[in-house]
């Protein structure tokens, strides 16, 4: 054989033909002779080597060329939003190596791999959000944003964040485990079952400051603009720089509407401009309709407000909200709730009013600086961080993580090929169930680009009203010749009916008595009879052109 030049060479070899099957000790005498090396420092360059590179256990079922396939494998499905189960991945053994393994074996395999591998609840995503267009659109928004920051000079107090949470308290499941008797079969305690809902409309600051909160609450309006309701607002520490504004309100369903947020970002504007009298803000927000309204965006421009949007269907990666403060505030609240209910019925209190002090103790917990600068720091918006956002979309939208070894490369092109196939099924069944064109619509991220898109769509609109009205005066004009042509053929019709028996019409003929004034006929029965020359004689008398 050919002796390799290094030290690590010489282990690697060694390693590869032990991992082949052959026996050690055979294998470092065999390497002795060659080298000249000593058997024992061929053992200690093969247990070094050993020690910093990963080798299977010698009862392990897989092989370490098998454990570290599995492993891109899983990865590759995991990046491609289709995740194995534990029940999958032992299927998948059997598939590749043909060997029995269970769902107790898949758990204690990823158990094994932490480092690279969990098992976890996921969240199930639409197909929009894993759309091949996405991606496109986050390159797009990303340079948009970072032009924006190379021209503008905003700091981290300027550049806000928004976004709405849903606030539940369910009776039903409770979120704090309690001590129970061992001999009891049902862990039951006395709470109630009512479910509270409410929405939290949150303004965040990169600085790490809350800067305003707004809760909304479901009220029973109906066909009215008011309503009567009962409320409880907590008490609240006294206005210091530390604390923010709360508001409340109530809509018909309990969630953020269009005239909701237009109040809501009329009471934002004013905040801002009294704590920023001449400078700018960057307000960061999703795609939803309410937060579009154009004259709401040209208002909040007026007061120095730049309202940018999110790509649509990535907020659930790209929302600084959702990464850290709204996590930390769905985990206090629940426990929060309960505990003053508990508390509540043990004192013979009403458990009415628990859920707004809970939230507003969940909300102070969960809104600190650390989260909320951390929050913006991992979605890679303040600082703005563009390969950041690039890497989150990579992760996100089933392109693997960016990387430039051999397994990140090799995870990213198995997880392409996963997606592709996943879009391309979508796209399929898309064409069969409408079986009509798409119109692809244009995606408007700043505000000066709705305003533009505003105007255009104005314009086209009065252009169609224009046409509309035209088309209108021209069939009213019809109308009103069409109605004087019928007024005209009455009035002929008027005076060529027989006045004596006002049912013939004359159609022609030399037989019909005709007055010199054309508008007297009597017809020849009339005239041989005495009520027609009566008629005709009494017309005589007071015609002058008879």
């Amino acid at each position: 054989m050919d002796a390799p030049a290094t030290s690590t060479g010489v282990a690697k070899h060694i390693s590869e033909r032990v991992e082949a099957g052959e026996h050690l000790q055979d294998v470092v005498q065999d390497v002795h002779r060659v080298t000249g090396r000593s058997e024992s420092s061929l053992r200690s360059a093969f247990r070094r080597f050993r020690l910093g590179s990963p080798h299977a256990h010698g009862n392990s079922i897989l092989t370490t060329t098998e454990e570290r396939a599995l492993i891109y494998t899983a990865q590759a499905f995991s990046y491609a939003n289709a995740a194995l189960t534990r029940r999958e991945l032992g299927a998948l053994v059997k598939d590749l190596w043909g060997k029995e393994v269970g769902v107790t074996w898949a758990a204690a395999w990823v158990a094994r791999h932490k480092g690279e591998l969990s098992t976890r609840a996921c969240k199930a995503l639409s197909d929009k959000r894993n759309a091949a267009s996405v991606y496109d659109q986050v390159v797009d928004w990303s340079l948009q944003v970072e032009k924006f920051f190379k021209d503008h000079r905003v700091p981290p107090s300027s550049v806000l964040n928004y976004d709405e949470c849903r606030l539940v308290m369910c009776g039903e499941q409770l979120a704090i485990k309690r001590v129970q008797s061992k001999n009891r079969e049902r862990p039951n305690v006395v709470s109630t079952r009512n479910n509270t809902v409410a929405s939290l409309l949150t303004f965040v600051a990169a600085s790490g400051k809350p800067f305003l909160s707004v809760y909304v609450f479901r009220g029973r309006f109906g066909e009215e603009d008011t309503t009567t309701i009962n409320f409880t607002i907590s008490r609240v520490e006294n206005r210091t720089r530390t604390t923010w504004p709360r508001f409340y309100g109530w809509t018909d369903t309990g969630f953020v509407d269009a005239p909701c947020f237009a109040a809501i970002m009329d009471l934002f504007c004013k905040e801002w401009r009294l704590q920023n009298p001449l400078g700018d803000a960057f307000l960061i927000g999703d795609q939803l309709a309410a937060h579009k309204q154009v004259d709401v965006v040209r208002a909040a421009l007026r007061h120095g407000v730049h309202c940018w949007w999110l790509v649509a269907n990535s907020s659930h990666w790209l929302q600084v909200l959702d990464d850290k403060p709204f996590a930390l505030l769905k985990r206090f609240q629940p426990v929060l709730s309960q505990q003053r209910v508990i508390d509540a019925l043990l004192t013979s209190q009403p458990v009415r009013d628990c859920f707004i002090g809970a939230a507003y103790e969940a909300e102070r917990r969960a809104m600190t600086p650390k989260a909320i600068k951390a929050a913006f720091k991992n979605v890679g918006l303040f600082p703005f961080d563009r390969m950041r956002v690039m890497e989150l979309a990579h992760m996100n939208l089933g392109m693997g993580a960016a990387g430039a070894d051999v397994a990140s490369l090799c995870v990213a092109a198995a997880g392409s090929v996963l997606r592709r196939a996943q879009m391309k099924a979508v796209h399929d069944r898309e064409e069969t169930a409408r079986g009509r064109a798409a119109v692809k619509k244009a995606k408007i991220y700043s505000p000066q680009a709705l305003l533009a898109a505003d105007a255009k769509m104005r314009k086209a609109k009065a252009q169609e009203a224009k046409k509309k009205a035209a088309a209108a005066a021209e069939k009213s004009k019809a109308a009103a010749n069409k109605e004087l042509e019928r007024l005209v053929r009455a009035d002929l019709r008027k005076k060529a009916t027989c006045r004596a028996c006002h049912s013939r019409v004359r159609r022609g003929g030399s037989t019909w008595s005709v007055c010199g004034c054309m508008a007297f006929v009597v017809c020849p029965l009339c005239l041989k009879t005495d009520e027609g020359k009566a008629v005709g004689a009494a017309h005589d008398l007071v015609c002058s052109q008879k």
